[in-house]
């Protein structure tokens, strides 16, 4: 054993990392946990300028200078917070105290078997209903056999209208009283179905354009059931001939649109419904702002004696990526510059390190 042999203290930390802003004394302002952390690092570097000597033939340095004293930070975390996600993606975060949405103030526009999404997510006691006209309430899906106009996806707040694939659940309400679309005046089966109205067809098939959808019912006749309540698709609109042609396969039996009623892709809604309370992340929504950074650890090979560090004056840069699907936990990474704090009038102008040992 050697005589100059001494004690080791060995460190392997865990503890929480705290964030928040500075005050005008360079002091922390309210700091708030991030929660789960599973790396955090401090980087130390200096850029040198080396200086040779040109008098022995060996160029030899003589001189080395620091030019430049440069500290990173990176974190890794765990916890899929809005203050957490705010930080990293250079943006805000708010609260959406819950609430309720009124007729009028949500009205995404419907395509038949397609999702549109509502202005907020958990959401409950909807009704749906067409915003033209005066439309009855759609149905909600109930099941294979059983008419209905849409799905819901209460907690990520969206619906999707039938896609009228199923022969045992055909549209329910969807084609109620629409004033905005006339009746055509007459129907031609066929191979496809030509509609022909005695004006110009509404605008709204205009909209949807050919590969669109339309649904239509209260269609009479020899084989309207081919037609009433099901989805149908444009394969052609001809404004100076007033005809919209559907690809829909009907017998030469005769029909009679008098009373007929149509839905046309991208139709808005009127949505209402009921919200919870729900956290907003925007991104990309101001530039970076100092930060200061408190790690409140134990150190775990030694006991769990406490080892704190604080971190003055930090900027975090935006996040290079933000995984969203994956097979495990999903972190992100926190990368940024600590930076020299002329408020700190003694000591380390970068950060410091407080332990019991």
């Amino acid at each position: 054993m050697s005589t100059f042999d001494g004690n080791n203290f060995y460190f392997s930390g865990q503890g929480v990392v705290l964030i928040g802003n500075r005050d005008s004394n360079g002091r922390a302002a309210g700091l708030i946990p991030v929660g789960n952390v599973s790396a955090l690092k401090l980087g130390l570097a200096a850029t040198t300028l080396e200086h040779k000597e040109s008098q022995t033939g060996n160029r030899a340095i003589d001189l080395r200078l620091i030019t430049e004293l440069k500290s990173t930070l990176s974190m890794t975390i765990e916890n899929f917070s809005a203050v957490g996600l705010a930080s990293a993606l250079a943006g805000s975060s708010s609260i959406i105290a819950a609430g309720s949405v009124t007729t009028g103030n949500d009205i995404p526009k419907l395509y038949v078997g397609k999702v549109s999404p509502l202005n907020r997510i958990g959401v409950s006691t909807v009704v749906v209903k067409r915003g033209t006209g005066t439309p009855s309430t759609l149905a909600l899906y109930t099941n294979d056999s059983t008419a209905y106009d849409y799905k819901l996806n209460a907690t990520a707040g969206s619906i999707m209208l039938n896609d009228g694939a199923i022969a045992a659940a055909p549209f329910s309400a969807i084609t109620t009283t629409n004033t905005a679309i006339t009746a055509p005046t007459t129907i031609t089966p066929g191979a496809t179905t030509v509609f022909t109205w005695a004006a110009t067809p509404p605008t709204q098939f205009s909209t949807a354009g050919v590969g669109g959808k339309f649904v239509v019912s209260g269609v009479t006749g020899t084989d309207a059931a081919a037609l009433n309540n099901k989805a149908h698709t444009i394969t052609a609109i001809d404004l100076s001939a007033k005809t919209v042609t559907v690809s829909t396969t009907v017998g030469a039996g005769a029909l009679t649109c008098t009373s007929a009623l149509f839905f046309v892709d991208g139709e808005a809604s009127d949505i209402t419904y009921a919200y919870s309370v729900q956290h907003r992340v925007d991104a990309m929504t101001s530039l970076s702002t100092e930060k200061y950074m408190r790690f409140e650890g134990l150190n775990t090979a030694d006991g769990g004696n406490p080892v704190i560090v604080e971190v003055f004056r930090f900027i975090v840069d935006p996040l290079k990526e933000l995984a969203l699907i994956g097979e495990g936990i999903g972190p992100f990474v926190l990368d940024g510059n600590t930076l020299s704090d002329p408020l700190q009038s003694s000591g380390s102008k970068f950060f410091k390190v407080t332990l019991l040992r």
